[in-house]
């Protein structure tokens, strides 16, 4: 069975370290954009690394917050996860398309299946409607048991 784009997720292990981080947006940004889908996207791709971690070296800490990028693939544009870990900074790129521009840059990459995660939210106290417990006479009235 061969896999679709929509099925993997590509991690990446870049030969340098990335300190550059003006192009990227930083994550708590990008999800606040659409909480519900980037979310989605976020913990896959951090999922993918985390499934990795032994291939590309990760070694599952983080020097700050990861970034977003994205990658023109026409006719969509992608989402990539950039990480970089707390050692002597080795960073990582995870996406759901191949990029061609990292080509030069890649000491190890990887692909691994996306992981499942709904897209619902769990229920909170506020969606769930207030119950009306049912009353019972007071037994201390009876004095002799039904049976």
């Amino acid at each position: 069975m061969t896999q679709t784009p929509a099925d993997v997720m590509i991690v990446y292990a870049l030969t340098e370290p990335v300190d550059g981080f003006t192009a990227l947006t930083p994550l708590p940004d990008w999800i606040s954009a659409d909480p519900i889908p980037h979310t989605h996207w976020a913990l896959q791709a951090i999922l993918a690394l985390a499934d990795t971690a032994d291939y590309v070296r990760w070694d599952g800490d983080m020097r700050h917050l990861p970034s977003i990028g994205a990658v023109i693939a026409p006719p969509d544009t992608h989402p990539y996860l950039v990480v970089k870990q707390d050692n002597n900074g080795t960073t990582f790129v995870v996406s759901d398309v191949e990029i061609p521009g990292l080509t030069d840059t890649i000491e190890r990459f990887t692909r691994t299946e996306r992981s499942l995660i709904g897209t619902w939210t769990h229920p909170t106290s506020r969606d769930i409607p207030t119950l009306l417990l049912p009353t019972y006479p007071s037994l201390a009235a009876k004095s002799d048991p039904p049976f």
